[in-house]
């Protein structure tokens, strides 16, 4: 077979290959431009009802006579409780929008933003009192982090530590379970650096 020939078969097949793959794009960015436009026409609904975060502060350990670190975390989680929290981990701008309407959608997304300021503070809260080698505390604020929907990877690896080191090495696995089940994108690489913890044990 003269090698024009083979050549020119091969060129007509990634042709229709790049032709397949654009419509394939094509398909997906119409979809995407038009949930962008049906949300932002999205009618306001009534969000009385949503189940805002309650913190019983009574299951934190805040402490007067802290470390500087520790204090300064205790002072930020106080002052994010100030402001309504809620967890909409999972959608996106277009699916707030959609769901509640456009007219809640600032307020929402601040609610949201408040959300993720807590778990983050609480866990740079646990890091402080890991820190200081306070691990009964440290264990209690990644608990009730993981509690309230955390996925940040250090609460549940240093958590799995603090279970290891005090010889609670069985509560790792059921942190493993506990990510396995969750929905968040890190849940294979978590999952994966607790069972190193396991392994090391």
């Amino acid at each position: 077979m003269p090698t024009f020939f083979v050549c020119f078969i091969v060129f007509i097949i990634c042709v229709q290959v790049k032709m397949k793959r654009n419509a394939r794009v094509s398909t997906w960015d119409q979809a995407f431009w038009q949930k962008e436009k049906d949300a932002n026409f999205a009618r306001k609904q009534d969000i009385s009802d949503l189940e805002y975060l309650k913190v019983d502060l009574s299951l934190l350990p805040f402490q007067e006579n802290a470390s500087e670190t520790v204090q300064d975390a205790q002072n930020d989680v106080r002052q994010t409780l100030q402001h309504p929290i809620l967890n909409l981990n999972g959608m996106t701008n277009a699916d707030i929008k959609l769901k509640y309407g456009l007219a809640n959608f600032e307020h929402l997304s601040a609610c949201d933003q408040n959300y993720l300021k807590f778990i983050r503070t609480l866990d740079r809260w646990g890091s402080a009192l890991y820190e200081d080698a306070d691990y009964q505390n440290a264990a209690l604020v990644y608990e009730y982090a993981l509690e309230i929907g955390s996925d940040i990877s250090r609460t549940y690896t240093t958590l799995a530590t603090i279970y290891a080191e005090t010889d609670q090495i069985e509560k790792v696995q059921k942190l493993i379970d506990r990510i396995r089940e969750s929905d968040s994108f890190m849940r294979d690489t978590i999952a994966e650096h607790l069972m190193q913890i396991i392994q090391k044990y």
